[in-house]
């Protein structure tokens, strides 16, 4: 109606079927009818007819029972129960009955093949409706939260939930910057060996010595036994067990003024290598406790749900 820029209705034909169980749906029926005469000065069940199809037997008030919750008035509402003969069993009355089309019209069966006098019925039942049409005064209005840009009275009865904020995109990162780094403190080390203790025999400037040389006219040379310490070959230490002279890192061997021998993050201290200790967002890279940066309807999930059809029967939010 919107797209004809219909704003004016003559009559409503409202179809319904007996059931017992439709007592609901007549009611929501019913209630439509009656907002579409919101901004009608009249009673748009002055314009309504009630055309009820098929077996009359069941519940066959029930949509006049609906509209007389809903509507102000229904005196004036037509009803139309309407059975065609070509639907009815072999055994029914009034196929076996053979009854002409005026007596069969009376009792509210039609023929099929005399689609004129059903509609002579309507046009009887719609006598003063195109002088008192049902003014609509539609107006396109554009909700909030779905893609809706309609009447609210002709609205898609789905909308979407308030919107939540989400994070689309995650990626696992490691907390820090890039350093070069030792995984062990540095310790110390002899650069050169160990060189053990000797015995050594030095000549002996006693005088006893010196006798001993002129007895046995230079035969006997006496020696004094002298103990050469051991000593590290590179810093000369005595101590066996000292703790080196050469300060360096175990991991590597390089000296203590070398750079990093692994390249770790200096926050999280992980390696390069490993896989990130930290789950960020990949768009706008922030934890994911932090408010999103995206939003989406809570019960349907999709991001774009101001521009699709509702998801969920909640009211729109019409600006």
């Amino acid at each position: 109606m919107m797209e004809s820029n219909i704003q004016n209705i003559t009559t409503i034909l409202w179809f319904v079927t007996p059931d017992i169980r439709a007592r609901g749906s007549y009611k929501r029926q019913a209630q439509f009818i009656e907002s579409l005469a919101k901004y009608h000065k009249g009673n748009a069940w002055d314009n309504t007819i009630i055309v009820t199809k098929g077996d009359q037997s069941s519940n066959s008030d029930g949509p006049r029972d609906a509209a007389k919750e809903i509507a102000r008035d229904i005196s004036k509402t037509g009803e139309f129960k309407i059975l065609l003969l070509e639907s009815l069993p072999p055994t029914n009355i009034y196929v076996k009955g053979k009854c002409q089309s005026d007596e069969l019209n009376e009792y509210g069966v039609f023929k099929a093949s005399e689609p004129e006098l059903i509609l002579a019925k309507y046009e009887s039942l719609m006598k003063g409706h195109l002088e008192c049409p049902i003014c609509l005064n539609l107006k396109k209005v554009k909700c909030s939260k779905c893609c809706e840009e309609t009447d609210p009275r002709l609205a898609f009865p789905k909308c979407h939930l308030e919107t939540e904020s989400f994070h689309p995109n995650t990626e696992n990162v490691h907390n820090g910057n890039v350093i070069d780094n030792h995984p062990f403190s540095y310790s110390y080390k002899h650069s050169d060996r160990y060189v053990e203790a000797r015995t050594r025999y030095d000549f002996d400037h006693s005088p006893p010595a010196w006798v001993v040389r002129v007895a046995t006219i230079g035969i006997v040379n006496p020696h004094c036994p002298a103990i050469e310490n051991g000593y590290w070959n590179c810093c000369h230490n005595n101590d066996a067990n000292s703790r080196g002279c050469k300060a360096f890192y175990p991991c590597c061997g390089n000296d203590i003024h070398s750079s990093g021998c692994q390249k770790i993050y200096d926050v999280c201290r992980h390696k390069c290598e490993e896989t990130g200790c930290l789950t960020i967002c990949k768009n706008c890279k922030k934890k994911l406790d932090e408010k999103g940066c995206k939003e989406r309807c809570k019960n349907c999930k999709n991001e774009n749900s101001c521009n699709i059809k509702g998801c969920i029967e909640i009211p729109h939010n019409w600006l």
